[in-house]
């Protein structure tokens, strides 16, 4: 009987926010996802994300697909080294010990920074690679928000990244790097990578596939993918609050044993997006612009049951033709300096202040803010209490502002949602959390834990209907668009303060390429 082939799962995912000023200690990562095992296959078997993609088609192609270890934590400060040594120690470990393999399959996120590492994805690579030898394929699939390296690429035989934003691609993509590793180890295929990285970026609040500018980019990608001989082909948005090298847009091709193919596809899709660079960095509205157009806009609630956005299968965001209701619903303002997917605290205080200076009522948000949790909760469901909320992170997010209301409902945090959510997850945990009414017409859902807007679930599992609210916050830029698009009468992009504003002059880079555009006007010829 012929022997199973045996690739090992494992990887260190983390979106480093150099500018956060909380660390990626080795307890946030403990208290995040720091699963071994079978705890992988239980947590991400039935999930949309890439470790699902992994596993389906090790059932389907008929390889043995071996968990050791993943880790993950929500996009924070810089990876302390004692985290990203006793991590990469028992992890690299299992790898080497637990061997012989026949490909790898790696679930990085691509833009982690240590503080001894500043691409710790490229050292992490090479790790595996020196483990397993030059012969033995190694894949890895990466976060669209990835700053790769030439150096994450050579240590890999496939690179895949997501290819949507919001992420809703993430097990389609896992499933197209278990392919080809497999396919590379049965002999059937010899790929061959090449990566561009033109001197330029992209704003985050352009970073939404479904439109233009970004649509245009990944509809050239799938283009590009149809070339003869080439097997795959990526495009990353980048992450532009890490303070490192190869910060900024990149293009990956693979061909099937042809070099120059996969030069020629790579730098085909830059050049393209080259020329659209000034559109990839426009301003977006102020606060006090967008409470203004909100307040103009809003006609209604929304109708129950009725939908202006469905997401397809998840290879693309599908704009959907507005339906005879769109113009009703809530207004959803992406509140970008607070980005929890960006790194952000999750208690700017700032479009807040403003909405309330303006008399705003109907209005929903969220405020990571334990004390204030503590405080509900030791007054009880049905108090009427004055409260300092938000601002306590640091001095970057607004300051803690006072209100008072009532005590509404007091949950222990955990929920989860089948409806398709920014990279797929299902399972997820607020730490107790409070839903506080003010006397002032504003819902505020209080959490322990810093927690994005990326599913709705998080609002109905606290009696919350986002639907009836005028005005519905949501901490990020595209991550929160699955949860709430289908039920918003407009998205506006906010241009708040914060650790992830879309003001990227008012960060201090030192490590960043220059030339850079929009930093600077590069002369690039690809």
């Amino acid at each position: 009987m012929e022997r199973k082939l045996r690739f090992p799962i494992l990887g260190i995912s983390h979106e480093t926010n150099t500018f956060s000023r909380v660390p990626a200690t080795y307890e946030k990562f403990e208290e995040a996802h720091l699963l071994r095992g079978q705890e992988m296959i239980d947590e991400y078997a039935d999930s949309e994300y890439t470790i699902a993609g992994y596993l389906e088609m090790a059932d389907e192609l008929g390889f043995e697909a071996v968990p050791l270890m993943y880790a993950q934590t929500g996009p924070i400060g810089t990876i302390t080294k004692d985290a990203y040594d006793r991590l990469s120690t028992e992890m690299l470990g299992m790898l080497r010990d637990q061997g012989p393999w026949d490909g790898v399959l790696i679930c990085n996120h691509g833009a982690a920074v240590s503080e001894e590492f500043p691409d710790m994805d490229a050292e992490f690579t090479r790790a595996v690679r020196e483990i397993v030898g030059p012969d033995v394929p190694v894949g890895v699939t990466l976060d669209m928000h990835a700053n790769i390296s030439k150096e994450t690429v050579a240590n890999t035989d496939v690179c895949v990244v997501w290819r949507t934003c919001p992420h809703l691609d993430t097990r389609q993509r896992g499933r197209k790097c278990a392919e080809l590793i497999y396919r590379t180890v049965k002999g059937e295929i010899k790929p061959v990578q090449y990566i561009e990285m033109p001197p330029m970026l992209v704003n985050i609040v352009k970073q939404f596939t479904g439109q233009e500018p970004m649509k245009s980019l990944v509809d050239d990608c799938f283009e590009a993918n149809e070339r003869e001989g080439i097997l795959d082909t990526s495009i990353s948005e980048g992450y532009p609050y890490a303070d490192v090298v190869e910060m900024g847009m990149s293009w990956i091709a693979i061909s099937d044993g042809d070099a120059d193919s996969a030069e020629a596809t790579a730098k085909w899709m830059a050049a393209r997006a080259w020329e659209k660079r000034a559109d990839l960095n426009r301003p977006v509205a102020s606060i006090e612009e967008a409470l203004a157009q909100a307040r103009e806009r809003y006609v209604g609630p929304k109708p129950e049951g009725v939908e202006n956005f469905l997401p397809d299968d998840g290879t693309a965001l599908a704009e959907a033709e507005p339906s005879e209701h769109s113009h009703l619903g809530p207004i959803v303002l992406m509140d970008v300096g607070d980005n929890i997917g960006g790194g952000s605290s999750a208690d700017s205080t700032h479009i807040m202040k403003v909405a309330m200076e303006m008399g705003v009522e109907g209005y929903l948000q969220t405020l990571y803010d334990p004390e204030a949790v503590q405080a509900c909760v030791a007054a009880g469901v049905g108090a009427e209490i004055s409260l300092d909320v938000g601002g306590k992170t640091d001095d970057m997010h607004g300051e803690p502002i006072l209100v008072t209301g009532t005590v509404v409902n007091i949950d222990e945090g955990k929920y989860e949602e089948t409806r398709p959510t920014h990279g797929g997850f299902r399972f997820y945990d607020d730490g107790q959390r409070v839903r506080f009414n003010t006397v002032d017409g504003m819902t505020i859902l209080l959490t322990s834990r810093r927690s994005g807007n990326t599913a709705r679930e998080q609002m109905y599992s606290m009696g919350i209907n986002p639907e009836e609210y005028r005005i519905v916050v949501a901490k990020g830029v595209s991550s929160p668009r699955p949860a709430y698009q289908p039920i918003a009468a407009e998205i506006i992009i906010v241009n708040s303060p914060g650790v992830t504003s879309a003001d990227l002059d008012t960060f201090t880079f030192k490590n960043r390429r220059v030339p850079l555009y929009p930093f600077e006007e590069p002369d690039y010829r690809p």
